[in-house]
């Protein structure tokens, strides 16, 4: 329940209503700009300085990138799409014929193409494309797996004193379900397999 007292205080009025002033007058604003300006411009001379220097490390079964610039080394996770495939993208021929790259287009993936290339590729980027249907695979059949393996069943520790005929309604209905969802992926899986 809100109180309103009209003399001194009203709660929902203070909620709501803002009294604050802006707090960055515009001579303040004008100095926070130039001192992000000289930032970002001393950021991007870093970067261009840095370029080429990046470099990918393999240790461990995990792919791992240096980046010099920011002084770290991080998972391939982190990167674009294009560097947890079997071909990582490289940096200055095209990923199809492998020749230098004059005239092209890098994709958000990291990979990078001539236009020719690309075209030629009706506009999508193979590697990743294998990367994906892999991937996905790979989760379908893991999860079929899973299904396949029967529903759980729970340890006499686990289970509740509800009578014999309920539990065996429900061991058939989870049988069913799981059945379904088998089907199910089995089309996935096979809408996969045809893209």
């Amino acid at each position: 329940m809100v109180v309103l007292d009209a003399q001194n205080h009203c709660e929902l009025k203070d909620t709501f209503q803002k009294t604050k002033a802006y707090p960055y007058k515009p001579s303040s604003l004008d100095m926070l700009t130039e001192k992000t300006s000289l930032f970002l411009l001393d950021y991007f001379q870093k970067i261009f300085k840095n370029h080429g220097k990046s470099k990918l490390c393999k240790s461990k079964k995990k792919l791992q990138c240096q980046l010099a610039t920011l002084g770290e080394t991080v998972d391939s996770k982190c990167l674009p799409t294009g560097y947890s495939t079997n071909i990582p993208p490289s940096p200055d021929s095209c990923d199809r014929c492998h020749k230098k790259l004059d005239d092209g287009e890098v994709l958000i993936c990291g990979h990078s193409y001539h236009f020719e290339c690309y075209q030629m590729l009706e506009y999508g980027c193979r590697h990743c494309e294998k990367y994906y249907k892999r991937e996905i695979y790979s989760n379908v059949n893991s999860f079929l797996e899973r299904l396949e393996k029967g529903p759980n069943v729970l340890t006499s520790d686990e289970k509740d004193e509800s009578p014999i005929e309920e539990n065996e309604t429900v061991d058939e209905v989870e049988t069913n379900k799981s059945q379904e969802v088998h089907t199910e992926f089995l089309n996935i899986l096979s809408c996969v397999n045809t893209w």
